[in-house]
């Protein structure tokens, strides 16, 4: 018995070497979270980059930062927040962080400093069809209830596109159309209220594409013939 103890031993303390650091390091480990499919956990490497929150839903757990190199939006996943002490954070803020590539593109991998005295005096937080934000009654973007508070901005166009990723279990997704310009987000209501259950990456759609408070969004969608 002593013998096969004695085997095992060094076997659990190189297991617990091995697994520890990421447990400890929490969001930036190299070992995925539970739902790898919206945040990829990696090691944050690469320089400090200053961002501003363009809008977190601390109920969905995800949102979207705007990095000052001017390289566009980089996804902010709550897991990312947490390592920084934070469980929310409003539009305006300014963050210091570093970003790596997750399995859907770009991401925020290390949240270091977060400064929310430059946030918007009136975050959209209200607002039921912002992205990530599901609406009790109207759907995503119009009709009644959501739309009280989501009017659109202009009429709708309709383009036809392909489904760049879709998680359903985050409740939205985004399509690339045609003839470039800037990825339409469709959220999960769109897609039910569409008479659709799911949709698949690469898949053709025709969509009617308005322009929502945070950029091109889904009014409706089918599948392409």
């Amino acid at each position: 018995m002593s013998r096969n103890r004695d085997f095992r031993e060094p076997r659990r303390r190189g297991f617990d070497d091995d697994f520890t650091p990421p447990r400890d390091r929490g969001f930036g480990g190299d070992r995925p979270f539970s739902s790898p499919s919206s945040f990829s956990a990696s090691a944050p490497t690469g320089p400090t980059i200053d961002a501003t929150v363009k809008w977190f839903n601390p109920e969905k757990g995800f949102g979207f930062v705007e990095l000052s190199d001017g390289s566009g939006d980089v996804f902010l996943h709550a897991r990312a927040l947490e390592s920084a002490g934070q469980e929310s954070v409003p539009p305006g803020s300014k963050l210091s962080v570093r970003v790596g590539q997750g399995q859907k593109g770009r991401q925020v991998t290390e949240v270091l400093t977060v400064d929310t005295s430059t946030a918007e005096a009136a975050p959209p937080r209200r607002a039921p069809g912002g992205f990530g934000a599901a609406p009790r009654s109207g759907g995503f973007g119009g009709g009644a209830g959501g739309g009280a508070s989501r009017a659109p901005s202009g009429p709708t166009e309709e383009r036809v596109g392909t489904v760049k990723w879709y998680n359903p279990e985050k409740g939205f997704g985004f399509i690339a159309v045609e003839g470039g310009g800037k990825d339409v987000f469709i959220h999960v209501t769109v897609v039910s209220r569409s008479g659709l259950t799911d949709l698949a990456e690469g898949q053709r759609v025709v969509v009617q594409v308005g322009q929502g408070p945070k950029g091109p969004e889904a009014r409706g969608i089918e599948v392409a013939d």
